[in-house]
Order: structure tokens, then C-alpha cells, then sequence
């Protein structure tokens, strides 16, 4: 029996480095429509939204990239499928 470690691909790495990326954005944009629901200065609010803004270009960017590797038929289907899963999420 063969107990060596499996081999990490660079797809996979890739996969699970977008999977943690999109979850982190998603807890931050959570993180900033709170901030928002608070907040009472001015320019500090546009520059949270500016950033809620940029992460959900992103999280839009990533869902993008994740659908049309899988129409390419990239072999790890289910890695894709949490990534889709990640970046649909609503953010409430």
C-alpha cells in the first residue's frame, strides 16, 4: 500500500488559492455593509463603498473565469463547482 502524498498541480493550487480568495472577499464585504450601516462621515463612506465596490468586480471576475474554465472542461469540476458556489453566494 502507497501512502505517499498526492501531487498538487498548479490548477489545483490555483483552484483553492480562488476558492480561499473568494470566501475572504465575501466575510470583507460583509464586514463593509456593516461599517456602512454605521457609518457617519462622508468620505470615509465613499471610500468603503469604493472598496465594496472593487470586491464585487472581483467576486464578478472570479464567477466569470470559474464558468468558462468549466465549459473548457478543466478536470477538477467539483473545485470549480465550490468556486461558483462561493462567488453566487449572496453577501447578507
Amino acid at each position: 500500500m502507497d501512502l505517499a502524498m498526492p501531487t498538487v498541480t498548479s490548477a489545483h493550487s490555483l483552484l483553492g488559492s480562488l476558492c480561499r480568495e473568494a470566501d475572504t472577499s465575501r466575510q470583507r464585504c460583509r464586514q463593509l455593509l456593516h461599517c456602512l450601516q454605521r457609518c457617519q462621515d462622508d468620505r470615509l463612506g465613499t471610500r468603503l463603498r469604493l472598496e465594496l465596490d472593487h470586491l464585487h468586480q472581483r467576486r464578478r471576475d472570479l464567477l466569470s473565469a470559474a464558468r468558462s474554465w468549466q465549459r473548457r472542461g478543466v478536470r477538477d469540476q467539483l473545485a470549480l463547482a465550490f468556486l461558483i458556489e462561493l462567488c453566487s453566494r449572496p453577501l447578507t
